[in-house]
């Protein structure tokens, strides 16, 4: 068997390019949200924002923490499967407060953004907190699960950001020929 050293070592590569990518993501989420200001300045752009937007920055700031996590030199597992199940009830209980979900169903949303927007994020989060309790019996296993939380979590924020600027792009069109 690998010592736990050597096997999270491994991972060194992959964390340090999510969490690069993850911190350019959110750099072009700041971007994103200066083009649409006019549209976000109104009521509906701050609920939209809160439930919408905000969730996908705390997608990328997951990624971004989970990965310096695994990249502290010389953790134990105890202390890194504590760490990340920290990181899965924040990423729960932050999911419950934005209100993702309310705000799905207010606005008639299709399942597909249900799918995207509440389902798979509640889904990434739980992972965490499986990889978390994993590390200490199973650590492959635990360093597999939080990899691939950590990717679905990029491809939610990505396929979310990409449908909020097309949102943006044609309400904007919308507003400008109405």
């Amino acid at each position: 068997m690998e010592p736990w050293g050597q096997r999270l070592q491994a991972w060194h590569e992959f964390y340090a390019f999510a969490g690069a990518a993850a911190a350019t993501l959110m750099g072009l989420m700041f971007v994103v949200m200066s083009l649409g200001q006019r549209t976000l300045a109104s009521e509906e752009g701050t609920r939209a924002t809160r439930s919408f937007f905000t969730p996908i920055v705390a997608f990328f700031a997951t990624v971004i923490v989970v990965a310096m996590m695994m990249l502290i030199p010389d953790t134990s597992p105890s202390a890194l499967g504590a760490l990340l199940e920290l990181v899965a009830l924040v990423g729960i209980a932050y999911m419950i407060v934005s209100g993702a979900h309310s705000m799905w169903r207010e606005s008639e949303l299709g399942f597909d953004d249900l799918l995207w927007y509440v389902v798979l994020p509640y889904l990434s989060y739980a992972a965490i907190g499986v990889a978390a309790a994993a590390i200490w019996k199973a650590p492959a296993f635990g360093l597999y699960t939080a990899a691939a939380s950590m990717v679905l979590l990029l491809l939610i924020g990505i396929r979310n950001a990409w449908d909020l600027v097309i949102y943006n792009v044609q309400r904007s069109s919308h507003d400008e020929n109405g």
